[in-house]
């Protein structure tokens, strides 16, 4: 797998930003999930994140506005040399507790990764033969070890979103629990604590993880769809 380091342009990182947006009203806001998240450290982007809606006049001031006022590409550099040191890490991560699962999760790997900086803290991911992790680095303050866990949990969700998270319609909230109950038990990172009390506990095992994770996933959300079915009957 090749692996490339790039940095968005103004109208890719806009374009990221009003993405994010959309996620963000449509799903993840329920998940108190923040805005400072996607968007860089300036009160006008946060502000537009607090509308349920955008008109587009609304979104051609704000393009306007990042655009010309706010982006600031050496913002997107700052993490390069952590970054650069963490990818061997992440390697040989790989190569030791990621591929020898490969068969139990039913995919494969992807020919090329693209590292994409943007503005925020966090991190995402984009699937398929050249997939992306995008890493959200202006409001960041990790080392080369936090960035490394990082890019491993997104790993994760590149790997399995296809094959399992999308074919069984896995919801935002166990795809993340799953996934950091993967993270925790293959390198250690510590888990997200608004996820910790989940339906997905009692499924995801080390031996689910080791050996049939498709299949403990597609029961888990056969499951899953009966307690709800049954609960909007009970209503």
């Amino acid at each position: 797998m090749q692996i490339i380091l790039k940095h968005m342009n103004a109208e890719e990182a806009w374009q990221y930003i009003l993405q994010a947006y959309k996620r963000y009203q449509l799903k993840l806001k329920k998940f108190n999930y923040s805005p400072n998240g996607f968007i860089p450290n300036d009160i006008r982007m946060y502000e537009m994140f607090q509308f349920p809606e955008l008109s587009d006049e609304q979104i051609r001031h704000y393009h306007d506005v990042f655009i010309h006022e706010i982006h600031n590409p050496m913002l997107l550099t700052k993490q390069d040399e952590n970054i650069k040191n963490a990818i061997p890490i992440f390697q040989q991560t790989i190569e030791k507790r990621i591929k020898p699962l490969l068969g139990a999760w039913n995919t494969t790997m992807p020919e090329t990764l693209t590292i994409l900086c943007t503005y925020g803290f966090g991190a995402g991911y984009g699937t398929g033969k050249n997939a992306k992790i995008i890493l959200r680095v202006s409001n960041a303050k990790r080392n080369d070890f936090g960035i490394c866990r990082t890019m491993l949990h997104e790993f994760v969700h590149i790997l399995i979103e296809e094959q399992i998270i999308a074919k069984y319609n896995v919801p935002q909230d166990l795809k993340e629990r799953i996934v950091d109950i993967i993270g925790l038990e293959l390198f250690n990172k510590p888990v997200q604590s608004m996820f910790e009390k989940s339906f997905a506990n009692a499924y995801i095992t080390p031996e689910a993880i080791k050996t049939n994770l498709t299949g403990v996933v597609a029961k888990m959300m056969t499951d899953y769809k009966e307690i709800q079915s049954q609960s909007k009957k009970e209503r």
